[in-house]
Formats: structure tokens, C-alpha cells, sequence
């Protein structure tokens, strides 16, 4: 029998607490060795769903496999999981070295690969030379490497880690996510990571899957889920986006003629399922796909608009800009670097916005 390709399989799970659907029939399927994030905002589910596949919390209904095995019924210390919490959960009465050697306390290692294993794992973490340092001398960002050491040196199979950079200040944060996917990399191990910062996610991961309410809305690498998101919801959480009504006029072999406020009738390539005349859209475009022009160009999409706002942002500015049928300005980014950018429209300047069709999205409101 082949190996399967998947590390962790999670299938049809549900879960209930009192009046919260926590998890709604949660079908996921996580790759071995690929760097995995659960995305979504709090209270969508992706912290159960993690404590469940630890074995900390359990499924009303469903399954969870690790490498190929059922976990019903398997405490979390008999997984081959380890789980990395946000607090880091460091003990204060023991230094670095002993931290994370309390990690093998079940292990019938002898003194001498007790300390290689640690050593290796503190030297992989980059606080090889630390081991007798105690608890409290240590920065966040070495107490998180501690926890990250402490959880790696039993050699799980999947490494569970809970918003583990939630405490950390921006900077610091932005330097952990470059040192946690390294750490992925060399190690091999299959992470499940979960955060609610969307940035993060994209700069980390090689798959994310988007959550709401106890749902997952799509499963996808990065680059996907910011140009192809399959429903408005992903659209939504996943960058900045300006929505637009839109309704369909017409359809014709395959394609279909919408009506979008602010810009008129645009065709797209690909009629929605059941698409017919009168259904209503959202029609989306993020900002960065649209060019502020002081005079009208010859793109597909050329409407005229005034500035409401416009702010500098050092690599960027930001505007909004009122078109006429909209109610509410739409956003714009404009990189600095553009030399037709050279200055910020002031507020109530006229100017022109283009963009491609092709930079248009569409979600019906039925499938929202």
C-alpha cells in the first residue's frame, strides 16, 4: 500500500459548544512537509480545529488521521503532534537548556542523546550557546524559539502552533516569520499554523485555508486566494478590495454582459452557474489594479472621478475616489515609483481611473 500524501486528514468534523457551531462538517487535507496556515478571524473555528487534530479538544462528529492513523480515542502526549501556544507556556523555574529537554522527559534516551538532541535543537533555533541562561532573561523572541525548540526536539510528525507570534511586536514579528519558515524548510516537518493576520499567512505559508463561522470557504496557495478567491468572503478577508453592484443584461454563449455601477456594461468571459438576466453580483477590484490618470487613457475600463482623500504611505499613496453611480468612493493604491506619480492629487481633483476587465472580479449574491 502507497503512502498517502497527506500528513493530516481531517473529515466531516463537526463541533459543538452550547449555541456555537464551532465546527461545521470540516473536511481538510494537510500535504506532508508543506508549511500549512488556518487564516480567519477570531471566532471562526481555526483554533478548535487545530485542538481537535492535537487531540486537546474532540469532534462531536468526524474523523482525524495522522500519517495514515485514526486519532479516536489517542491522548494528545500519544500523537505524533507537538503544540506551540501563543503564551509559549515556558516553565520560569527552568533555563533554556532543561526547557527544552522537559520535552523528552517520556523518551528512553540515554544522558549523552538527551544532550545531543537538545543541542542540535538549540543550535537549529539559533540559541546554541544559551542553555544555562534561565526563563527570565530571555527576549520574546527567544522565548519563542525556547517553545519552538521545546516542541521540535521529540520529532513530531506535525508541529501545531497556535498564533505563536501574537505577542510579539511588529518587528520582531515580521523577523520570527522569516526565521519560523526557514525553520520549516530545514526541518522538514509539516506545520499547521494559525493566525488571524492575513499578511502573515501569505508571506508564510504554501497552502491557506480561509475560514468563517465553523466553515472552511477555500483551501489554496497564496497567490490563489489573493487573484482567484472563489466567493466574496475570501475577496473580503484576504487584502483590500472595493466591491460594486452589478447585474447581469444578457448572456451568450458562455459569456455574459453585466451591468456594473460606477462603469457600465462589462463582459465576462464565463457565465456564473444558472446565470440569467436580473441576477445580481458583487463585482470586485482591488486597489492596486486601478491607475489614477489626470487625463483619460485608452484601457478597456477609463471612468472619470474626483478625489475624496488621498494619503502618502512612503512606497505607496492611497486615495479614494468618488465616480458617479457609486455610493461610496472606491480605493486606490498608487505606487510612488510610477513617474506618472510624481504627486498626490489634491482632494477634489478630477482625474480619470482605468483598469483592465481582466482585474474584475465577480461573486453572485446568491453564492456570497
Amino acid at each position: 500500500m502507497s503512502e498517502s500524501k497527506y500528513m493530516v486528514e481531517v473529515l466531516n468534523a463537526s463541533r459543538q459548544f452550547d449555541d456555537c457551531l464551532a465546527l461545521d462538517n470540516v473536511d481538510l487535507c494537510v500535504r506532508r512537509g508543506e508549511f500549512f496556515s488556518l487564516l480567519g478571524p477570531s471566532g471562526c473555528g481555526k483554533s478548535t480545529l487545530l485542538r481537535v487534530i492535537a487531540g486537546f479538544d474532540h469532534a462531536d462528529t468526524g474523523s482525524v488521521h495522522v500519517d495514515g492513523r485514526n486519532m479516536h480515542g489517542v491522548p494528545p502526549y500519544r500523537r505524533p503532534c507537538n503544540m506551540v501556544f501563543q503564551n509559549y507556556a515556558i516553565f520560569p523555574h527552568l533555563n533554556v537548556y532543561n526547557n527544552v529537554a522537559y520535552g523528552l522527559r517520556l523518551f528512553d534516551l540515554s544522558k549523552d542523546e538527551k544532550r545531543r538532541r537538545v543541542e542540535d535543537m538549540l543550535a537549529a533555533v539559533r540559541l546554541d550557546g544559551l542553555g544555562s541562561r534561565s526563563s527570565d532573561q530571555l527576549s520574546g523572541g527567544q522565548r519563542q524559539r525556547v517553545a519552538l525548540a521545546r516542541a521540535l526536539v521529540r520529532q513530531p510528525k506535525v508541529l501545531l502552533l497556535d498564533e505563536p507570534l501574537g505577542a510579539l511586536d511588529k518587528t520582531l514579528r515580521e523577523e520570527m516569520q522569516v526565521e519560523l519558515r526557514e525553520l520549516q524548510q530545514n526541518v522538514g516537518i509539516t506545520f499547521i499554523f494559525v493566525t488571524h493576520d492575513q499578511e502573515e499567512a501569505l508571506s508564510m505559508s504554501d497552502r491557506i485555508a480561509v475560514m468563517s463561522r465553523g466553515r472552511i470557504l477555500q483551501v489554496a496557495a497564496p497567490i490563489d486566494l489573493y487573484e482567484r478567491p472563489n466567493c466574496a468572503g475570501v475577496a473580503e478577508f484576504i487584502g483590500d478590495m472595493n466591491f460594486l453592484e452589478g447585474v447581469t443584461e444578457s448572456t451568450a454563449s458562455g459569456r455574459s454582459a453585466v451591468r456594473v455601477a460606477g462603469i457600465g456594461v462589462v463582459e465576462f468571459e464565463n457565465c456564473l452557474v444558472s446565470e440569467k438576466p436580473g441576477l445580481a453580483h458583487r463585482v470586485a477590484i482591488r486597489p492596486e489594479k486601478l491607475r489614477v490618470t489626470s487625463q483619460r487613457t485608452d484601457a478597456e475600463i477609463c471612468i472619470p472621478g474626483t478625489v475624496v482623500s488621498s494619503s502618502y504611505w512612503g512606497d505607496q499613496s492611497q486615495l479614494r475616489v468618488s465616480i458617479d453611480g457609486c455610493a461610496t468612493p472606491v480605493a486606490v493604491a498608487a505606487h510612488n515609483v510610477d513617474p506618472l506619480q510624481d504627486h498626490l492629487p489634491a482632494r477634489g481633483s478630477q482625474v480619470w481611473l482605468s483598469a483592465s476587465c481582466s482585474a474584475l472580479l465577480r461573486f453572485s449574491e446568491q453564492g456570497s
